[in-house]
């Protein structure tokens, strides 16, 4: 309804005459403030525009409500005089107008909430200061360096290595939009030119601004994290007038200005412009204050061409490169590419010096080279290249990293628009293909797609990314590119892979059992991809599962598997993707698995299922009791394609299911439960309860273990294992009773600060709320059926709507069989009809009845009985190792039934010929431009907390389907065009989405009155821990809380003053501490989420296992916070070897002089961590040796200590 607005006084905003109708339409007339579901009326003001530029209105307007009855009743209340509308001492009259509001006006006052005119208002008045322009007279591309000798309190010098000027030609314009947070220089006139190139500067790319004057010139240099980005757009392009049509994909993204700038964009990305009028410099800085960004500073800083990047200079340096091995020369490019040294230095400062170590440590001059690109990553600016490189140099020569089998050292490359950054190597996963060349594998590498900021591509809606990938990511996919001395070629990518757009590539190499191998012998030797030949997306994943991330475990013949009957129909298979083994396999793996890993492994509970890979076959196997002797039965829909045709074949294991994993709520499930009548105090005494949780985990030793079990924290470092080390010899905190030794120590404070801080954060940014005697566990299928249709009677099996569930965490627990009512669902929840309510059966009858579940422990057994599969009305799941949480608690079960989710299917793109090589690589291109499965994922939760009816609403069921499609189309290679999606209807964000955004601004956000809202607002995080400067003077040997409470047990092994070391002893540790504190450190730099020195990870990260950098896209810090963790497990593996061997028979005549030993190593550890403590990286090192104490002193039986959830590293399972 629309009501004519008169007499406005001409000097009111829209502003001010929605706030005084806002007083009344929210008054208690019209909303009921004791009704949780009410919400304010929204409405809409528009004023006309007076003739006068100086009156913001002409005194007439309009008032647009959402339903005509309100209306009617507003007008009835004025006539009354029970109400008035004045603005600035004057009334306000209103009167129906005959006119009718425009349909998506009433649809979005009908569905949304209010918000507050205050950001509306304040939005504008910022917009308006910042509608400027500043002229650009040069806009120059180049590096900041020192010249050799020069001081280090002297400004840096700022080499031009590529210029364009507006002096005199053209039109060179700098603009701020706050909106998008970014500054854009556009090049070009708009009256003599058809074409302008753009370069826009995010505000997050800002690391420092700098304005002065040289010679006159008024110049403003911005140090930039990341080289900018670069567009180009038609200033004459056709209007259809539709302003979403018009201002969509009309600028074409790209990776550089022209030719002659891209030879050196890879180089030189930092940016100094030159403005026109001395008088811009103040006004540009008063832009900057408005626009919420860092107040340049004033400085002195001369400009010089010192053409550091030409291509001849260039050429010399490729020239250089090819002197050296591959592994030199990989650290090398990575110096010039990663941006640390220019030709410059490389040409005539190190490569004398570089020669000079190869030849004195030929062994480990690439790790040499490797430790000094970490350090001057984080370079102290104090420091010149020369300094760190001596320094480097003068450590001891480092010792490899012991690796398990199933772990490899990878070289990394990031390619983004303009550069080619370099990491490595360190250790990640291995695969099936990797494990079978191996001596060779420094020949394959990942390659990661990313932007500049390292992040996945995402395109503004004005943006088209779509040629820049198919030049830059596709020219290098099917051309192959040179890197130092070497050619690649594209190879593969696996699944997950290719989900964070990275591929492997390989260089071709001369085996010498096989021959010559390059990437199309390797694909060929897979097996026979004739079946799905013809769709490219679907042969790329059949190729994909051979690079899944296994580990391998035992070897069996043909005769011992075969392949049976799945069971139920297409499309909904009771069984899709699940096998059987027997029990006697289940055993063999286990114990190759044990083997392969830390001899505390054994300690976990043995997996009663398995994710495995195993020829052409992918999937689940869980253990078969009726099963005799080795055997493994398949089933045809885990069969993707036909392996090679080989007598023995491997089993590799994806994961194995050796605990329950601990269940969360998260964002979408919250909003789909409240959705389906759970109330929101359900939501937050949950939350309330974790978050107190928390807190109190410091009061105790044993809380704070609990702390870091419960989130898997510290699983590299088995902290869980050294928390129960320290409560066993007596140490608790201070307000703990029946403790002898009060922990006191610094480190363990910010341990414990830092997992704090990590959970909190999860909690309130995420929603990730536990939900305690619920459980995240694996699925697999009821084989009751099919033991009927082998002739067993009487089989105890599920029904429809039944579920099984037991679970174990730990071998000296009792077990816990899930009994009741429940939900069931799998993660990512985006239709109501996701989360479905069941039945868990308990303890099945012991009647000595045929019965396949009864026991399997931490998994969830579904029925395979019914019209339709439990997994596939689950978000369309299925059981080849999806995750399914498990709600075992009374208050989230929904009140409102909704039936499960029916899409039609998509089909497959298809060719009408076999596929080649180029046609994936077309595909990997097309997939990185339209991978939009977050994007739409995050727009349902925004348009689902706008509007009235939430995620049942029609928009939202829309965006459900359209996310069933984008999780399919890796593997059917049908895209989701984004533009055709439904879009949110109020421009502003919720403020449970500040988490995302570095710098968080009101104008940004509205408070969203929604679940997520208040359980957002309910959270307070900590304070982050201070650094803490530890004196580097030396306290007495041991004197330390921790040394006092072990001091006994060792002297009670050791005999009286046994305890102390000696100087000697203590120095024998150091080669071992010297190779730890490197890698920790190349850690700290490698894996951190941004390039800026300032952000490189600190100790207490990697020993906690979390980043605490803010990130925008959570899949990325997932990825990175899965990288440190494996890396550093791997690296305190390999410091533990070191220090203890495991004892397997205590009785044996050696046991007890190893163990003595073992206990020695690790005393003479913890003290060389105390004595050197102010060191970065002792701390860790000392608690490596705590946990080695603590496994001698149980080997003797001195203590006892539970087996702790210690091989955590890869579990990144609801992060």
């Amino acid at each position: 309804m629309e009501i004519e607005l008169k007499y406005i006084p001409f000097e009111a905003s829209q502003w001010d005459i929605k706030r005084a109708v806002g007083g009344v339409l929210h008054s208690d007339d019209f909303f009921n403030a004791s009704d949780p579901t009410a919400r304010l009326i929204n409405f809409e003001v528009n004023l006309n525009k007076h003739k006068s530029s100086e009156a913001r209105n002409d005194g007439t307007g309009v008032l647009i409500l959402p339903d005509r009855k309100v209306g009617q009743k507003l007008l009835r209340l004025l006539r009354a005089g029970v109400h008035k509308v004045r603005v600035n001492g004057r009334k306000v009259h209103m009167n129906i107008s005959p006119r009718k509001p425009e349909a998506r006006v009433k649809e979005r006052l009908e569905k949304t909430l209010y918000l507050n005119p205050e950001i509306e208002e304040e939005l504008e008045a910022k917009l308006e200061k910042l509608d400027v322009g500043l002229h650009v007279d040069k806009l120059q591309f180049g590096v900041y360096y020192r010249r050799p000798g020069d001081s280090v309190k002297t400004s840096r010098l700022f080499s031009n290595e590529y210029e364009i000027s507006h002096v005199n030609k053209s039109a060179g314009l700098l603009h701020f939009e706050y909106t998008h947070k970014l500054i854009r220089i556009r090049l070009g006139d708009p009256m003599t030119e058809q074409l302008a190139h753009n370069v826009v500067i995010t505000f997050a790319n800002i690391r420092k601004l700098a304005i002065g004057l040289d010679f006159g010139n008024p110049f403003v240099c911005f140090e930039l994290l990341v080289p900018p980005v670069f567009q180009l757009e038609n200033f004459n392009r056709t209007l259809t007038g539709v302003e979403w049509r018009d201002e969509r994909k009309f600028r074409q993204r790209l990776d550089s200005l022209n030719e002659v700038h891209a030879a050196i964009a890879p180089y030189a990305h930092q940016v100094r412009i030159i403005l026109h009028e001395q008088s811009d410099l103040d006004r540009f800085s008063e832009l900057c204050e408005i626009a919420e960004l860092c107040r340049p500073f004033r400085t002195q800083m001369e400009a010089f061409s010192n053409h550091f990047f030409d291509p001849s200079r260039i050429i010399k340096v490729e020239r250089m490169f090819r002197e050296f091995d591959w592994p030199i020369a990989f650290q090398l490019e990575a110096l010039l590419r990663n941006g640390f040294l220019n030709t410059e230095d490389l040409l005539e400062r190190f490569y004398g010096p570089v020669k000079q170590l190869c030849v004195r440590r030929p062994k480990a001059a690439a790790e040499t080279l490797r430790a000094f690109t970490e350090a001057m990553r984080g370079r102290d600016p104090r420091e010149s290249p020369e300094d760190i490189f001596e320094k480097v140099w003068s450590r001891e020569e480092p010792e490899a990293v012991e690796l398990s089998s199933g772990n490899f050292m990878c070289h990394h490359v990031t390619i983004t628009p303009t550069r080619m950054l370099l990491e490595g190597p360190y250790v990640i996963q291995s695969n099936r293909v990797i494990r079978q060349y191996r001596g060779y594998e420094d020949h394959f590498i990942r390659i990661d797609f990313r932007d500049e900021d390292r992040l996945q591509y995402r395109w503004d809606r004005d943006t088209d990314g779509k040629s820049l990938l198919e030049n830059r990511v596709g020219g290098l996919l099917k051309g192959g590119f040179s890197l130092a001395t070497r050619k690649f070629e594209f190879l593969a990518y696996s699944s997950s892979a290719l989900r964070e757009h990275a591929v492997w590539f390989v260089n071709p190499f001369y085996h010498q059992e096989k021959g010559w191998i390059d990437a199309e012998y390797i694909r060929s030797s897979l097996g026979d991809f004739s079946a799905v030949i013809n769709c490219p997306s679907k042969y790329a994943a059949r190729i994909a599962q051979a690079f899944t991330a296994t580990d391998p475990s035992v070897e069996i013949t043909r005769d011992q598997w075969e392949q049976m009957d799945d069971l139920g129909e297409e499309p909904y298979l009771f069984t899709d993707g699940v096998g059987t083994i027997s029990s006697e396999l289940g055993d063999m793996i286990w114990e190759a698995l044990c083997s392969a890993r830390d001899d505390s492994y054994r300690k976990n509970i043995k997996p009663s299922a398995y994710q495995i890979r195993f020829l052409g076959y992918k999937g689940m196997v869980a253990v078969d009791g009726r099963l005799k002797g080795v055997k493994m039965r398949l089933r045809p829909s885990m069969n993707k394609f036909e392996g090679p045709a080989e007598e023995t074949a491997t089993i590799e294991i994806a994961r194995a299911f050796e605990r329950p994993n601990t269940c969360y709520l998260n964002r979408p499930l919250i909003m789909v439960l409240e959705d389906r009548g759970v109330i929101k105090q359900a939501f937050l005494e949950l939350q309330e309860a974790a978050v107190a949780a928390i807190h109190m985990s410091s009061d105790s030793v044993m809380q704070c273990r609990q702390l870091f079990r419960e989130h898997s924290l510290g699983g590299s470092y088995r902290l869980s294992y050294v928390w129960q080390l320290l409560n066993a010899v007596g140490l608790g905190m201070e307000h703990e009773e029946n403790i002898r030794v009060v922990l006191q120590d610094p480190f363990f404070e910010r341990l414990v600060q830092f997992a704090k801080n990590d959970v909190l954060r999860s909690i309130k940014h995420n929603a990730r709320i536990p939900v305690l005697g619920s459980y995240l566990l694996v699925g697999v299928a009821d084989e009751g059926p099919a033991y009927e249709a082998e002739g067993c009677e009487n089989v105890f099996k599920l029904e429809e709507g039944q579920i099984y569930a037991c679970v174990q965490k730990s071998v000296d627990e009792e077990l816990i069989w899930i009994e009741g009512s429940v939900t069931i669902s799998r993660s990512p929840v985006v239709h109501p009809g996701d989360v479905q309510r069941v039945t868990a059966i308990g303890k099945p009858p012991d009647d000595g009845r045929p019965c396949f579940f009864r026991n399997l422990k931490n998994v969830v057994v579904l029925p395979s009985t019914g019209g339709r599969s439990l997994a596939s009305m689950l978000g369309g799941g299925d059981l080849d190792g999806d995750l399914y949480s498990i709600i075992w608690e009374s208050t989230l079960l929904p009140t409102e039934h909704q039936g499960p989710a029916k899409y039609e299917p998509v089909g497959k793109r298809e060719l009408d010929r076999p596929s080649r090589i180029e046609d994936i690589c077309d595909f990997i291109i097309e997939y990185i431009d339209s991978d939009v499965l977050g994007l739409l994922s995050d727009r349902h939760l925004i348009i689902a907390g706008e509007l009235r009816e939430g995620t049942r609403d029609a928009k939202c069921i829309r965006l459900a389907e359209l996310c069933s499609q984008a999780v399919d189309y890796p593997k059917n290679g049908v895209p989701v065009d984004i533009q055709n999606s439904p879009r949110w209807l109020i421009p502003y964000k919720p403020d449970w989405k500040k988490a995302e955004d570095n710098a968080p601004r009101k104008t940004d956000y509205y408070e969203s009155d929604r679940a997520l809202g208040d359980l957002f607002r309910n959270v307070q995080l900590l304070e982050p821990p201070k650094t803490v400067h530890l004196p580097s003077k030396r306290l007495p040997p041991l004197s330390d809380s921790i040394s006092q409470a072990l001091r006994p047990y060792i002297e009670d092994i050791f005999g009286p003053g046994g305890a102390r070391n000696s100087e000697r002893d203590v120095a024998s540790i150091a080669p071992v501490f010297g190779r730890y504190a490197e890698e920790l450190r190349y850690i700290c730099v490698t894996h951190s989420l941004s390039d800026s020195p300032e952000s490189r990870l600190v100790e207490e990260e990697v020993v906690v296992g979390t980043i605490t950098a803010v990130c925008s896209q959570h899949r990325y810090r997932n990825d990175r916070t899965y990288r440190m963790r494996l890396h550093s497990k791997v690296l305190v593996d390999s410091v533990r070897r070191r220090l203890y061997q495991p004892v397997r028979d205590q009785l044996a005549p050696e046991a007890v002089g190893q163990m003595r030993y073992n206990l020695q190593q690790g005393w003479l550890a913890w003290d060389y961590g105390m004595r050197n403590r102010h060191i970065p990286g002792a701390n860790s090192f000392a608690i490596i040796a705590l946990g080695v104490i603590g496994a001698a002193l149980t080997d003797m039986g001195r203590i006892l200590l539970k087996p702790g959830l210690e091989d955590m590293a890869g579990d990144v399972d609801g992060m």
